[in-house]
């Protein structure tokens, strides 16, 4: 692969313009997520308006991003890769050690280089591993609390003294719980793809999946003990265990007072919601001062080897993540672009941000952001589900947070064998 990515930067890069004379049919998988399907169908149509040489058709949207990625390990294995993947950041990894994905960073200097492009450097360094750039952000997110401001006003507590730890948060959910009117007084989207919530407790407690070698389980210290325990005290609170679909719809049906959840929704949820109750969020809660949070959401990976599809790839790649594709992106859901040129233009999605208030709590947390944990091996998807049984348990009431660390981490400690 990289004598044949060399080849490319020497004498491809002379005759880019000829390599795209000839139409170009290029195959893109996505993790299904109704919150960006319209904006990569909408990307879509531009991208092809502005590059008639050049089709893109989506394969069919795999159901969460291990899927896809299990999709791709498979398709590696005889030869018929997509040419392009929006990839969950957690598993850039397993396509990077296999060499499946292509390094980009030839076509970023050939381009000008990441500042003329508007990559934002900290987003970035989210693609980069082994000191290369394999994949560019397309959509990041933050975990937040979305609030139905009337429901949380009538039990009486002041939004702008809302409080910042999660038991005093469930004691207003037990509030604002009114099973008479079906209200869910609270709710904690624990089951996002790849124990990204779970991850979202830990880290704001100051912990981490792994030691900085990968060589020793992390999580089973006392920040991953209390990430265990908040979610044992959602069960205690009688939290309902609801489908991520189920839930965001009662949250925009005015049936759950607190909800916490992706960022990646908040698009949905504003359009939804429109003038039935006032929509607030807020920053999600840190358990120590120097907490961090793992930033979700894909970026775009190039998979192909050909070397005209290559260049085809890239101007897909570069429009995706550019200043038109990341508005786009941005207007459709509550995902953070990576384009700063599109975040700082007014007329892209500079005037947006300052008009749409809600947005602000997701952008307030770019600083604390850190990277959404792959586990090394060839274990590392099995891991994920393991981790996500575990959790359940624990939120279902099943089991205790003592019962379940000893377990849960003899269980990952046999998959990291």
């Amino acid at each position: 692969m990289r004598t044949c990515l060399a080849t490319f930067v020497v004498c491809g890069l002379i005759g880019w313009a000829t390599s795209l004379a000839h139409a170009t049919n290029l195959q893109v998988l996505y993790a299904f997520d109704r919150t960006t399907a319209q904006a990569h169908q909408e990307i879509k149509e531009r991208f092809e308006k502005e590059n008639p040489d050049i089709t893109v058709e989506f394969l069919t949207a795999a159901q969460n991003y291990e899927d896809a990625s299990q999709s791709i390990i498979r398709s590696a294995m005889i030869g018929d890769l997509p040419d392009v993947t929006f990839q969950g950041l957690n598993l850039l990894r397993s396509l990077v050690d296999r060499d499946i994905a292509v390094p980009l960073d030839p076509f970023i200097v050939h381009d000008g280089g990441a500042g003329k492009l508007g990559y934002d450097a900290a987003m970035l360094r989210a693609g980069g591993l082994n000191g290369k750039t394999f994949g560019i952000p397309f959509a990041v997110s933050t975990p937040l609390l979305y609030l139905n401001a009337d429901l949380v006003r009538a039990a009486g507590i002041d939004i702008n003294a809302f409080p910042t730890r999660w038991q005093d948060i469930v004691a207003l959910g037990k509030k604002i719980d009114d099973p008479g009117r079906n209200i869910v007084g609270f709710y904690f989207q624990w089951d996002i793809t790849g124990n990204w919530m779970f991850q979202s407790l830990l880290f704001a407690n100051g912990g981490s999946m792994m030691s900085p070698d990968e060589k020793a389980i992390a999580f089973d210290q006392p920040p991953g003990k209390a990430a265990l325990e908040t979610l044992e005290l959602f069960a205690k609170a009688k939290m309902p265990n609801l489908p991520t679909s189920q839930s965001r719809s009662a949250f925009m049906a005015g049936r759950i007072g607190i909800f916490a959840d992706s960022s990646s929704n908040l698009g949905t949820a504003i359009r939804q919601v429109g003038k039935s109750f006032e929509l607030r969020t807020l920053r999600f809660p840190l358990g120590v001062a120097d907490g961090r949070l793992p930033a979700g959401g894909n970026l775009a990976v190039m998979l192909t080897r050909d070397l005209q599809k290559q260049a085809a790839a890239w101007k897909y790649i570069r429009f995706a993540t550019g200043p038109v594709g990341q508005t786009i992106m941005a207007r459709h859901t509550g995902y953070l672009p990576s384009n700063s040129i599109a975040i700082n233009t007014p007329e892209l999605l500079g005037d947006f941000y300052k008009a749409n208030a809600n947005f602000q709590a997701n952008i307030a947390q770019v600083p604390i952001l850190t990277g959404w944990y792959a586990f090394p091996g060839p274990n590392a998807v099995k891991i994920i589900d393991v981790i996500k049984g575990h959790t359940e348990a624990v939120v279902t009431g099943k089991k205790t947070a003592d019962e379940t660390m000893p377990a849960l981490t003899a269980d990952v400690r046999k998959l990291l064998e």
